[in-house]
């Protein structure tokens, strides 16, 4: 376990820090510019929600997948391909009404920045909207590959797909602008749906049509939404953290949407990678434990992540802390990013401190409610977080800046979750034992 989540982390590290030369790059390019926080703006709804099914489905299908394979392997199979038509389709029909919206949701967010911005933010992200259906299925070709313990090849995929995305961005910027950005963000996930496919049961899509009018369908389609539905609203209230981020820096002048979602991905982005080791090899094992009511053992393997976890997030912000400034003044000054852009961005860095130590172990805390299925608990406790958090930040803002605002909204958003979170478990766990 400890082998695969090392490998894991590392494969992440690498992601992420070419997510991270890729902010570099973009911000060389484009500068801290009413363009750059355009598309900012745009791709916030979009990866909110990329991310959300990406983290949120697994959860959900996994132990429905695990059941029908410990039953039987060639029904299990024609299970998986069906619920990934049937997900990915409700999925596509829910992406064209949010494209319908997607103008006065918009407005809601950045209307400070006028109308004008609005409908540029628009048309950059309606397309990106349309990557939906296809993330749904890369999630679930990814549970497949966890329910056979094959760990790696999601993390290589996401690899390969960050590297495309920057290379993308890299080529093509000069002639199509911002264009780019949008068209690296579409190609990095067909990429990564190729990769993760499981053709080793292709054959079993031939039986998906054949199968829709089976008595069991809606059942099992039921029964996969009730289980995924709190953990979609309990997800996209944990990731309201970029919404709140930017929709506040959006008050400030131009490009501190650009400065904040910076900060934000480095904090991110590396308290992220040191936890997702833990989090990827840790919930299968936790499910298979709650299912063979081995709760003293789930109990230790618990406590365990939770440490590891906080000591690694507190580690990698002391890092961030004292050395990322200079590496920031050395690699970001230049292009259109000058050395006053650069001294902004780092000013910022104190905000996201304390936010980011919440944003490193919130997953964490809640796979274990996840895993004896109290996901509804965990989903109303996210929404009063939420309520909380947007309270905090409109009241701190009336009365002292934007800045300060979005951290206090930060940092009430995630440790609401987290205390939430650790009270239902320890009040489940005297239960079980």
């Amino acid at each position: 376990m400890k082998k695969s989540a090392f490998t894991i982390t590392i494969i992440n590290g690498l992601v992420t820090a070419i997510q991270i030369v890729g902010q570099i790059i973009v911000a060389r390019l484009f500068g801290a510019k009413i363009e750059l926080d355009g598309f900012v703006a745009a791709v916030t709804i979009p990866t909110m929600l990329v991310s959300v099914i990406a983290s949120t489905l697994s959860d959900a299908f996994l132990p429905n997948l695990k059941k029908e394979q410990i039953k039987n392997e060639e029904s299990a199979n024609k299970y998986f391909f069906k619920m990934a038509f049937l997900v990915g389709l409700i999925v596509l029909v829910v992406t064209i009404g949010i494209d319908v919206f997607s103008v006065p949701l918009l407005n809601l967010l950045f209307g400070v920045r006028g109308e004008v911005f609005v409908l540029f933010t628009d048309q950059l992200m309606k397309y990106m909207l349309y990557t939906l259906p296809f993330m749904v299925l890369t999630t679930l070709f990814n549970s497949y590959l966890y329910s056979k313990k094959q760990f790696f090849l999601p993390s290589i995929a996401s690899l390969f797909g960050s590297i495309l995305n920057l290379g993308i961005i890299i080529i093509l910027s000069p002639s199509i602008g911002i264009t780019s950005m949008v068209v690296a963000f579409i190609a990095a996930i067909l990429l990564q749906i190729c990769i993760v496919f499981p053709y080793k049961i292709r054959t079993y899509t031939l039986y998906v049509f054949s199968s829709l009018n089976d008595g069991n369908t809606m059942q099992e389609l039921i029964k996969l939404f009730v289980a995924w539905s709190p953990l979609v609203i309990s997800a996209i209230i944990l990731r309201f953290d970029a919404v709140l981020t930017r929709s506040f820096s959006a008050r400030l002048p131009e490009g501190y949407i650009v400065y904040a979602n910076l900060v934000a991905k480095l904090f991110g982005g590396l308290v992220g990678i040191m936890t997702i080791g833990i989090q990827t090899v840790f919930f299968p094992h936790m499910v298979e434990l709650v299912h063979t009511h081995n709760y003293e053992k789930a109990k230790q393997q618990v406590n365990k992540a939770k440490l590891y976890g906080f000591l690694l997030t507190v580690f990698t912000i002391l890092v961030i802390v004292f050395i990322a400034p200079f590496f920031m003044r050395l690699l970001l000054t230049g292009g259109k990013f000058s050395g006053k852009n650069v001294e902004i961005l780092i000013s910022m860095f104190p905000y996201f401190i304390i936010p980011a130590v919440g944003w490193g172990i919130s997953q964490i805390f809640a796979q274990p409610i996840i895993a004896i299925g109290k996901q509804h608990l965990l989903t109303l406790v996210n929404i009063l977080a939420v309520c909380l958090a947007w309270m905090s930040a409109t009241y701190v803002f009336n009365r002292f800046d934007a800045m300060m605002a979005l951290s206090v909204g930060l940092i009430v958003l995630a440790f609401t979750g987290i205390i939430g979170a650790e009270i239902i478990w320890k009040k489940e766990l005297k239960r079980l034992l």
